[in-house]
């Protein structure tokens, strides 16, 4: 293998390694978001764990 090919090989492994890991961090925290939710009850309001964010015009 010519050594431009490894390194294409080992950046793609990188990023798709750096993509998986994102991607498993992102859905634990909305599965422990919505176990909060779910625990709350209806005491808690649903827009206290999911605030609206606002975004500004500029």
């Amino acid at each position: 293998m010519k050594k431009s090919e490894v390194i294409a090989l080992t950046t793609l492994a990188t990023a798709a390694a750096a993509i998986t890991a994102i991607y498993l961090l992102r859905k634990r925290k909305h599965h422990r978001r919505m176990v909060a939710v779910s625990n709350a009850g209806y005491e808690m309001a649903y827009d206290i764990h999911y605030p609206i964010k606002y975004k500004t015009a500029r």
